[in-house]
């Protein structure tokens, strides 16, 4: 791709250029009536959802030189950046839709725990590599206090905690590639049976949506096989959307945009406008915007960005204009719309 050949400077003005020539988010367009969308008659509604994946999700990234450390190095940062994402969830009253690894719920774990899981075969896709030894080579097979990159048990408390009601979703157990074509379906049935089994210790009930780690969709027979109800997808040409069934009977929620910091020369108000106009599109057609995000990412952006974005969906929400709500709530209500 040519843009990927600019200096990053290029890169980000370009893609500001296109994606306010462009038209973008652009929206799947639906026929059902907008005062059956949403619980009470608004407009458009929003989502957040949050890839929680602590060292998990780098372990096997092709993007740099030594991928064990950069994982480390990124989950020591979620650590730090967590309590403040939860806080200012908090602020505004916003819920979050908590992808987790199922490992994060572990207070400890030997080799024998996961033995009898059936490992992914050796694979290359577009973000990782692994090619050589066992899925779980880098599970230190300890406990969080001395392996905090590792477990989390101390962080989802915290979620749980918090005043506000937040959803604990699945990310896989091991944060796996999902896709069919990587994924064994026998693979698949562990991860998700793995994470079901992990989520009892917190008293959870079994998760019903899941966002696939890296966008690696793919095993939904599974997915219905264990209740799940809805799944996060990302679809290049289209960000805006209402959920929609798909093939297998599960709903589906796009992907609009993400809170990363791509482009440092990007100012807070560059990324501000570009939410913003996420949200505001979601009002004008009747969809759903739903924003993800890791929180290892850039503390520049929950301390710069995230705050206006939220203070106006908070006012949107309290002009009746936008429905905020978790992927297993707005799956409910059609749920249950469907079925009167």
């Amino acid at each position: 791709m040519l843009r990927r050949r600019l200096p990053l400077s290029k890169q980000a003005s370009l893609t500001k250029l296109v994606y306010w020539l462009s038209g973008k988010p652009f929206v799947k367009n639906d026929e059902i009536d907008i005062k059956e969308k949403f619980p009470n008659n608004e407009k458009g509604g929003l989502i957040f959802s949050a890839d929680f994946e602590m060292a998990w999700a780098f372990r096997y990234t092709k993007d740099v030189s030594n991928p064990y450390e950069f994982a480390l190095k990124k989950a020591r940062q979620e650590r730090i950046n967590l309590p403040m994402i939860i806080k200012i969830f908090e602020d505004y009253s916003i819920p979050v839709t908590w992808a987790t690894v199922g490992h994060l719920f572990l207070e400890s774990c030997q080799q024998v725990t996961h033995g009898w899981m059936k490992r992914i075969p050796h694979f290359v896709n577009r973000c990782w590599q692994f090619t050589s030894g066992d899925w779980f080579d880098q599970d230190p097979y300890s406990n969080y206090k001395e392996a905090p990159e590792w477990y989390a048990p101390d962080l989802i408390r915290a979620i749980l905690d918090s005043n506000v009601k937040h959803e604990l979703a699945t990310h896989t157990f091991s944060h796996i590639d999902f896709s069919d074509k990587n994924c064994p379906a026998e693979v698949a049935d562990d991860e998700i049976k793995a994470s079901i089994e992990a989520m009892k210790s917190f008293g959870l009930p079994k998760p019903v949506s899941i966002c696939f780690p890296s966008g690696s969709w793919g095993n939904v027979p599974v997915l219905k096989k264990y209740g799940i109800i809805i799944y996060r997808k990302k679809i290049n040409e289209v960000q805006l959307a209402y959920p929609y069934y798909d093939e297998y009977g599960l709903l589906v929620t796009l992907s609009s945009d993400v809170f990363d910091r791509s482009y440092p020369t990007w100012s807070s108000s560059d990324y501000q406008a570009r939410y913003l106009k996420v949200i505001d599109k979601a009002i004008k057609t009747g969809t759903v915007a739903h924003i993800v995000f890791h929180p290892s990412m850039d503390p520049w952006m929950i301390n710069e960005v995230m705050p206006t974005v939220f203070e106006y969906a908070a006012e949107m929400r309290s002009l009746g204009k936008l429905w905020i709500g978790t992927m297993g709530e707005i799956a409910n209500y059609i749920s249950k719309e469907k079925n009167l």
